[in-house]
């Protein structure tokens, strides 16, 4: 998926959701339909689908779009702090509070708070949390009196939070609250169409961000790759092209580095039985690796001179 962009008066312009399958034209259509409301939204999908970029796309549309975008991740917070860092504090009001804190949900007055991992929320702050939502409020820790608030909340998660408001680990009440409208991020192996589409977005970028010349990634790999499952989505394939540009690794290495990998996590290591052409070709794919691409080392890990690492390299970039 793209990257945001900022026009020179700081406003962002709209992040670019990247892909031509029907699953993520239907993200982008929903996103687009409801940046002008004012309604929680809750995304959910797994790890590194682009929960963010759909947040900052909303924001980016909305009428808010010159206020505060303010991304937290709730799993990041400590409990005993959550309650202080979320809706502020008075000087004095506990140990430690030297002096008066607005909060996260203050912070983003006027704009959008964009809550992930939103399912962390400890189970004893959720009905404050609720209380913001519905009365637009929030109470400060150390004081009585409510302070007003005008932000936009927007959440995400990578959990069922269904399933945890069954299991009664999360309110459900607030789960309804925030589930206004719910948008859902296909994983990147539900729609290898785009697959393509995405590696020539990050190609492109990474082109401009090392100054370096295009590198070309042919059919062959192109089509491994569509038959990768991703378990890292969208992020995972922008990190494999960018070691392409940070390594200097042809494609094919690097492709058969990541099919190696996947195959290991499979399989649980060595306790198979590989080929003498599948053990040597692993080989010399993690200690290039292991080394960052210096050859040098990676020939004296191996016990063989670095020619002959070149001639293998060679070689098994037609495997």
């Amino acid at each position: 998926m793209g990257m945001e962009t900022v026009k020179p008066g700081g406003c962002p312009t709209k992040p670019l959701l990247v892909g031509v399958s029907a699953a993520i034209r239907g993200v982008v259509e929903i996103v687009d339909t409801v940046a002008e409301s004012d309604c929680c939204v809750l995304i959910e999908g797994e790890s590194g689908t682009g929960k963010e970029l759909v947040a900052r796309r909303l924001h980016a549309m909305s009428p808010r779009r010159g206020k505060p975008f303010i991304p937290v991740n709730c799993a990041g917070v400590s409990e005993t702090l959550f309650e202080s860092q979320f809706f502020g504090h008075v000087r004095g009001a506990f140990t430690g509070a030297e002096q008066s804190m607005l909060g996260l949900v203050r912070s983003a007055e006027g704009g959008t708070l964009f809550m992930d991992e939103v399912g962390e929320i400890p189970l004893n702050i959720q009905p404050k949390f609720l209380r913001v939502l519905q009365d637009g409020e929030v109470m400060p820790v150390g004081t009585s009196s409510p302070v007003p608030v005008d932000t936009r909340f927007i959440a995400a998660t990578n959990r069922d939070l269904r399933a945890d408001v069954r299991e009664r680990h999360f309110r459900e009440d607030l789960y309804y609250r925030l589930n206004v409208v719910r948008i859902c991020l296909p994983a990147l192996r539900e729609r290898p169409e785009d697959i393509s589409v995405l590696l020539d977005h990050f190609l492109a970028q990474c082109t401009k961000r090392y100054k370096r010349p295009a590198i070309h990634v042919g059919g062959d790999v192109r089509r491994q790759l569509a038959k990768y499952t991703w378990p890292g989505n969208v992020r995972e394939l922008a990190n494999w092209v960018e070691r392409l540009y940070a390594t200097g690794l042809e494609p094919r290495i690097l492709t058969a580095s990541l099919l190696d990998e996947a195959k290991e996590s499979q399989i649980g290591g060595f306790d198979h039985l590989m080929s003498l052409e599948e053990a040597e070709h692993y080989a010399v794919v993690n200690a290039l690796r292991s080394t960052h691409n210096n050859r040098t080392a990676a020939a004296r890990i191996l016990g063989i001179n670095r020619a002959t690492l070149l001639r293998k390299i060679t070689q098994y970039q037609t495997v």
